[in-house]
């Protein structure tokens, strides 16, 4: 009888134990699953802020290339307008006659240029 009690009372403590090991074991999981789920969150966040940073480097480079370009279009006319060559600007500057062709093509217009000034003045 002793022997019974004791078998059944090690049984319930077994089975006690398991259920607490296995309660244990799902909220692990759980907690495994949800942070696995984070993870790909995190994921998604990085390629959408550096795409939109990528996108605010990219504008301002293009502002900035077009802002220097125009400055080097300005000093291809000023050599043009005194008196040089698009071949000696080539020769004097280094670059070939069709870079130079380009750089001009960004050269301010003179109405862009005659209405900076009347703003300043």
């Amino acid at each position: 009888m002793e022997a019974r009690r004791r078998a059944r009372e090690a049984t319930r403590r077994a089975n006690v134990a398991r259920a607490a090991r296995e309660k244990a074991n799902i909220e692990n999981a759980a907690n495994y699953m949800v942070a696995k789920a984070r993870l790909v969150e995190i994921d998604a966040w990085e390629t959408q802020r550096l795409a939109a940073v990528t996108d605010q480097v990219r504008d301002a480079a293009n502002k900035r290339r077009a802002g220097t370009r125009a400055e080097a279009g300005a000093a291809v006319k000023l050599l043009q307008e005194s008196g040089e060559t698009l071949t000696t600007i080539a020769e004097l500057t280094g670059d070939g006659i069709g870079e130079v062709r380009a750089m001009l093509r960004h050269a301010p217009k003179v109405e862009e240029r005659s209405a900076r000034n009347d703003h300043m003045h």
